[in-house]
């Protein structure tokens, strides 16, 4: 910067809050450990590290407290996914009606541009680090612009270690990373690599073990898209890693299993959890994606028996909605979920994000429609179905997923994943201390045995019976049942508050698009 104000300014950093946290956001498992959150975005204290030392930085997270109403700021930089798009331009229409200039980046404004100007001094689209510094100058200036945009990508390789002291870490449970940027993959569905291009970029493991030493928890999510894609940097950075004693769960594509001389080492150096995209189980919807990578769903089963095997646990990731999809594709995944002990489902109703190439697609043929961009989270139908209607694909949604997380049916999934003893091994970040151990217990006593229910009770005389045996380890197994106990809360409550969700979804359902006149197809493409 080369006019660096002379008395420090004030910036506030902003996470708007979202309105419909998806269950697998760990909310309530965060309230059980005395959390707010279970790990708060990485966008604003990266941002945070590049801005110059001449400003004073403040990042409020709207889910860990409140704005302050009395505290005025000279600068406001909001970050804006679509779930959280309502809320970031309220706060953008707040300050600038106090007189405070507003930036707002992220990846929705990256491709609603049109809007969120509306709402904004000053738009940064595309990766902030190629931009901030330009935008902060022209701030000092006061020659601020509408929009700072680059098609350019940043190098990557050494960045500034995240500002986690300017958040309340005593609030949070695990800290995110990222190592990589890009995916050589292209989902109809994703979007990362309209954002982050198709070419890998990896930061030097140097820098990468230097950020990780600087961490102030060590539990970590690296929320690199493939942290595994390239497998001789994958092997590398398992060798970095082992030193570190760190807990940490990452995302890969099912072709990790391929590899168990990694697969081995990434447990070694602290791996518990990777999220793989199965997506889905339909081979008509994985061609119909260009999820080339999936090609062969058969393989699904032998590729988690593998995974499990290594004591790693899946978060496994499964769509509907596909156009080859039918509601029978629900009981279809319920019963392969039971058959291999997959406990972690992250299960989503199929959405078009903004600048997808499923969006154009849809758009093109009248299927998507001005919907509230809060309900785009994978919680709700959000775009016209080839052969479901909204509503019917909402309701089932819902009570497959009661189904899953209901006790009788987590039991004996829980024997598969924990019943050969592959999870016997504590996290590496330590083991927990004897006041968190009778703390959880305390809690767990209450959930499982206090109440009168005898699947949650098979349950917990299941897993502590595993740990007793030592086949499974006690912060394992703990875990687990709280985990459980917080899905299945988190989906208790969507299902009471169901039916006012279904007042909103019946304002667009128009039953199965394959149903939908011809005339009425064309005129509802012609109206976007």
């Amino acid at each position: 910067m080369t006019n660096p104000p002379s008395i420090k300014k004030k910036i506030f950093l902003i996470l708007p809050g979202q309105k419909y946290v998806n269950y697998y956001g760990q909310t309530e498992l965060s309230k059980m450990l005395g959390k707010k959150k279970f790990m708060l975005p990485l966008s604003m204290p990266m941002i945070a590290a590049i801005t110059p030392d001449c400003y004073d930085v403040r990042i409020i997270d709207e889910e860990l407290e409140k704005l302050p109403a009395k505290e005025m700021p000279d600068l406001v930089g909001i970050s804006a996914l679509a779930t959280t798009a309502v809320r970031a331009y309220e706060i953008g229409d707040w300050y600038r009606s106090q007189g405070v200039k507003v930036v707002i980046g992220g990846p929705y404004v990256s491709f609603m541009t049109d809007e969120a100007r509306f709402h904004a001094d000053s738009l940064v689209i595309g990766e902030a680090e190629n931009l901030w510094l330009l935008c902060l100058e022209d701030f000092e200036n006061g020659t601020l612009k509408p929009l700072y945009q680059t098609t350019e990508f940043c190098d990557f390789k050494e960045i500034p270690p995240p500002r986690w002291d300017l958040v309340n870490m005593k609030k949070v449970f695990q800290v995110g990373m990222q190592i990589s940027r890009g995916c050589p993959y292209k989902c109809e569905f994703c979007l990362v690599t309209k954002l982050f291009g198709n070419k890998m970029r990896y930061r030097n493991i140097d820098n990468v073990v230097a950020e990780i030493k600087s961490l102030p928890i060590r539990k970590i999510l690296f929320v690199d898209d493939n942290l595994t894609a390239n497998k001789r940097h994958a092997h590398e950075l398992m060798e970095a890693f082992k030193p570190l004693r760190i807990s940490w769960g990452c995302m890969s594509s099912i072709e990790i299993a391929k590899d168990e001389t990694l697969l081995t080492e990434m447990n070694d150096a602290g791996c518990f959890n990777i999220l793989i995209g199965f997506e889905s189980l339909n081979a008509g919807s994985l061609n119909e994606t260009h999820k080339k990578q999936n090609r062969d769903a058969e393989i699904y089963e032998e590729a988690i028996r593998t995974i499990h095997s290594h004591g790693i646990h899946i978060n496994a990731s499964f769509v509907i909605g596909f156009d080859n999809d039918t509601l029978d594709e629900f009981d279809r995944l319920y019963e392969f979920t039971q058959r291999t002990g997959l406990s972690y489902i992250n299960f989503n109703i199929l959405g078009a994000p903004h600048g997808t190439e499923l969006y154009n697609r849809l758009k093109a043929e009248g299927r998507v429609y001005d919907n509230n961009p809060d309900m785009m989270g994978g919680l709700f139908p959000c775009i016209h179905y080839y052969k479901m209607g909204q509503i019917e694909l909402f309701d089932k949604y819902l009570t497959t997923l009661m189904r899953m997380y209901s006790f009788e049916s987590i039991l004996p999934k829980a024997k598969i994943l924990f019943g050969e003893g592959h999870f016997n091994k504590p996290y590496n970040d330590g083991s927990p201390g004897l006041a968190f151990i009778l703390n959880m217990l305390w809690k767990l006593l209450k959930e499982y045995l206090f109440i009168p229910a005898p699947g949650k009770r098979r349950l917990f005389h299941y897993i502590i019976g595993q740990i007793r045996r030592k086949k499974l380890a006690k912060d394992m197994g703990l875990s687990f049942l709280l985990s459980m106990i917080s899905y299945n809360r988190h989906i208790g409550r969507m299902n009471r508050d169901a039916e006012q969700y279904r007042i909103l979804i019946r304002q667009y359902d128009i039953g199965p698009w394959e149903k939908v006149p011809a005339e009425e197809r064309e005129r509802l493409a012609k109206s976007l």
